[in-house]
């Protein structure tokens, strides 16, 4: 088995197959990160596509000074980002909701209010919450990985999120959904 330091010093010296073999290592993951910042199946395909090619164009310059993944995530969410602002609107979230299916219609009814509400609130998040938002909550990604991944210090992460939870409280609130 190859590992994959060596595919990615192949793939840096043009081997297309190498980063194939990268590529499909990785592929999920790109796609599920894409997702939660997107939303939707279409643009999240676009999104992990354009993140591969960038990767393809960039790998020349990943240095081993980082994960190889982390290196990754961050094309995928800069590339996620910049998707998001060219539309000019922040998807709201779907898809997190979990059903039980012993609840009842009341509780149905203020589960779907409250989903909605938040997905809305979180949406009108300013895309540097929503990304530290994302990756935190909905990655479960570590502080020290979320400050490579986004290129800033583990502080920034630590405030953003701060803040980001913050403005999400108050929004909720004003909705009187909390």
């Amino acid at each position: 088995m190859v590992e994959e330091k060596d595919l990615i010093k192949k793939a840096q010296n043009g081997d297309r197959e190498a980063f194939c073999t990268l590529m499909e290592a990785h592929e999920s993951k790109i796609y599920a990160l894409s997702f939660k910042y997107m939303q939707n199946t279409h643009d999240a395909s676009d999104a992990a596509q354009d993140a591969m090619l960038k990767i393809f164009l960039n790998i020349g310059k990943f240095r081993s000074d980082a994960a190889f993944s982390t290196w990754v995530y961050r094309i995928v969410a800069n590339t996620c980002v910049d998707l998001l602002r060219r539309k000019k609107t922040l998807v709201p979230l779907e898809n997190y909701e979990s059903k039980s299916p012993y609840a009842n219609p009341d509780e149905d009814l203020i589960s779907a209010e409250f989903m909605t509400g938040l997905k809305q609130a979180v949406a009108d998040l300013p895309s540097d919450f929503k990304s530290v938002l994302v990756l935190k909550d909905l990655e479960h990604q570590k502080y020290e990985d979320i400050a490579r991944i986004l290129q800033i210090s583990e502080g920034t992460v630590k405030s953003r999120l701060s803040r980001a939870r913050e403005k999400l409280r108050r929004m909720m609130e004003a909705r009187q959904l909390l």
